[in-house]
């Protein structure tokens, strides 16, 4: 993978577990066979929104222009 910068990849875990919540999770709220299987649904939209963030929050953090290592000023 010559293309994909390695620095994105805690983004792309963080929106493939997203894509895997979506659909696990509209399953079980479809399905609800119990009230369990409801509340593990809604439970995981939360998570979902949750995974959400972190994609974003690691996406305002990861910057390419800024220097990187030991060497790097303290913010």
């Amino acid at each position: 993978m010559f293309c994909f910068h390695w620095l994105f990849q805690d983004i792309f875990n963080s929106v493939i577990a997203a894509l895997f919540l979506l659909v696990v999770c509209l399953f079980a709220i479809i399905v609800k066979s119990n009230k369990g299987t409801l509340a593990g649904g809604v439970l995981g939209l939360i998570l979902l929104v949750l995974c959400i963030v972190d994609t974003v929050l690691l996406w305002k953090k990861i910057s390419l222009a800024r220097p990187r290592g030991r060497n790097a000023p303290a913010r």
